[in-house]
């Protein structure tokens, strides 16, 4: 295949803010953190955020710790997601749903509400300044409580029409299935914004069928799907999109040894709308044309194979019936 993989019009449905900054931003946050809060003096910042190559889910997180120390104030937030803007624009992502958790940047007396409003800034300037479209999704942390959960529900209700597109539930996912925030779920939906949890990333295939359960219109990773037979088949016959993060999924699955090794090749051969997505840029140092190059190098993809994962993206998308519209002229203009 001799397709220019960076020039394909490009969606990606599962970024984390603080997982995609750039390393430059923080450590110029990271200087300007108050006495109390600093990093030590010969804090290794980029080893911090880079976890191992294979780690487990848990050990994989523990690098969120810098990147939402430093993303406390207004201007960091609004920083960190104009940023991401121009760098997915850079490799011709035209869409891009952005994800993070506003309940844990509020630490310098941001209130939750300023909080999304920072990062919905960021977005509407990136917007306006890389000709790129956006949706925000706000993640609760699968293993805080329920209240913290029904927190992030009522702030996604809140800015439905103003930029938030989901609501979503992330985090460790032992011992923290997703019927504990079930109310928060519930709510969510009722207030007319999309869900889209994650569920099998690391272990537990059948929290994938909780997540379906409770109305998920997409699935975040999905990798242990083939663990579970039955809802492989449920997904497969329903058309659930899986949000397919190729090289965060190798690091921490715990049972992939290389790319080959990843069950999306056997998804897709079931008709199951996989999308790829890089998670997080920062920590598994990707962009989304690499995570393309990959699966292209591992599987063989052809370039029509590509054009349906492209175009199972803009399917996918929580977005307007225009903007879906546009992208598929654009996606099918590249491949004319």
């Amino acid at each position: 295949m001799h397709m220019d993989l960076r020039k394909l019009p490009k969606v990606e449905l599962h970024v984390h803010l603080d997982g995609s900054m750039r390393l430059k931003t923080i450590k110029d946050l990271a200087a300007k953190l108050p006495e109390e809060t600093a990093f030590p003096k010969h804090f290794g910042i980029k080893k911090a955020v880079t976890p191992p190559q294979r780690c487990t889910l848990p050990q994989y997180l523990k690098a969120f710790d810098v990147t939402v120390a430093v993303l406390q104030t207004a201007q960091g937030l609004e920083r960190a997601a104009y940023e991401l803007c121009e760098d997915v624009s850079r490799e011709n992502v035209l869409y891009v749903e952005v994800r993070f958790a506003p309940l844990l940047h509020l630490e310098a007396d941001l209130s939750p509400r300023e909080v999304v409003q920072s990062v919905l800034r960021g977005l509407k300037l990136g917007e306006e300044e890389f000709g790129i479209q956006t949706g925000l999704i706000l993640s609760a942390m699968r293993d805080r409580s329920l209240e913290h959960s029904m927190e992030v529900a009522q702030l996604t209700a809140q800015f439905s029409s103003k930029g938030v597109v989901a609501f979503d539930l992330a985090g460790p996912e032992r011992q923290h299935p997703p019927q504990i925030h079930r109310e928060a779920i519930a709510m969510a939906r009722e207030s007319g914004v999309h869900l889209t949890l994650h569920a099998g990333e690391g272990c537990c295939p059948e929290q994938i069928r909780a997540a379906l359960e409770m109305g998920s219109e997409r699935i975040g990773h999905g990798v242990y799907l083939h663990k579970d037979p039955d809802t492989e088949k449920l997904v497969a016959d329903q058309g659930i999109p899986l949000e397919v993060c190729p090289t965060s999924n190798l690091q921490v699955s715990g049972f992939m040894e290389s790319y080959d090794d990843h069950p999306l090749k056997r998804y897709f051969d079931l008709g199951i709308p996989i999308t790829l997505n890089t998670d997080n840029r920062l920590m598994s140092s990707v962009d989304l044309t690499h995570e393309y190059q990959a699966v292209v190098d591992a599987f063989g993809f052809d370039e029509q194979q590509i054009r349906q994962i492209s175009l199972n993206g803009i399917e996918a998308a929580f977005a307007p019936d225009s903007v879906k519209e546009e992208l598929r002229a654009k996606l099918d203009a590249f491949f004319a």
